[in-house]
């Protein structure tokens, strides 16, 4: 006949599930440099906005494309490999505090640019996607680690 498990051997079972969970959520994290990549990637871009010539133009939106593509890739492509989020860690509240730092990204910087070129500074969209990529480069990894909060918050066995 078989014996139940002992209520220690359940603990350290839990424990040891419980840090399998935390080493693939910490894989699926978007590491920090990729931030700065996109926030430089976008002053590329509003560069060759700034610019307007069909020159300027052609060259900065194959650069960011290929740039985000490439950067997006290398930050993301061991993750698919290694580390599968399963059952619902990320609910709408990482969704939530996805939608939201673009939002305030996108929108912070459209603002700032609009105002920018209303008050006839020279480059706005330039200026107003640097303060973005700055904004991208510190904020990026403050999402990263409440999204890993989050995460860790809806892994199995945690307390909710």
């Amino acid at each position: 006949m078989r014996e139940e498990p002992h209520t220690d051997d359940a603990a350290r079972a839990l424990t040891e599930i419980r840090g399998h969970q935390q080493q693939v959520i910490d894989r699926a994290t978007v590491p920090g440099w990729y931030w700065w990549a996109v926030g430089a990637l976008m002053v590329v871009l509003a560069v060759g906005v700034d610019i307007r010539t069909p020159a300027a133009l052609g060259a900065a939106v194959p650069v960011f494309a290929v740039g985000l593509l490439s950067a997006t890739g290398a930050a993301v492509s061991g993750q698919f490999r290694q580390a599968r989020l399963r059952n619902g860690v990320l609910d709408g509240s990482a969704v939530t505090a996805i939608l939201g730092f673009v939002a305030l990204i996108v929108g912070g910087a459209l603002g700032i640019a609009f105002a920018l070129r209303a008050a006839g500074v020279h480059y706005p969209a330039t200026l107003a996607c640097l303060v973005g990529a700055i904004a991208m480069g510190l904020g990026g990894p403050v999402l990263m680690r409440a999204l890993r909060r989050i995460m860790l918050g809806n892994r199995a066995g945690s307390r909710r």
